[in-house]
């Protein structure tokens, strides 16, 4: 299916809670749900983006927590074990 964007300018106010609506066409058109979040952007001339905060795949996050770990080294983990063993064994 082909996506068709469309140029749309429109007024939008800010509600009693500080809350902004998305036109509906646009929504429609970006396919925007529910608690979709998103990233505003305010430069220093005063304009504003909003962007779709794409969610984070299952595997983009093992491997982000796996950066994160600290780094393992296998020879001094052997090491370890090694130590360990004699104090067993003595």
């Amino acid at each position: 299916m082909e996506q068709v964007y469309t140029f749309i300018t429109d007024k939008i106010k800010l509600g009693n809670k500080g809350q902004v609506t998305i036109p509906k066409k646009i929504r429609d058109e970006s396919n925007f749900k529910k608690n979709d979040t998103f990233i505003l952007k305010r430069m220093p001339s005063g304009t504003m983006t909003l962007e779709k905060q794409q969610k984070n795949d299952p595997y983009d996050m093992m491997f982000k927590a796996i950066a994160m770990a600290p780094k393992f080294n296998a020879d001094e983990a052997w090491e370890e074990v090694r130590a360990e063993r004699k104090r067993e064994r003595s």
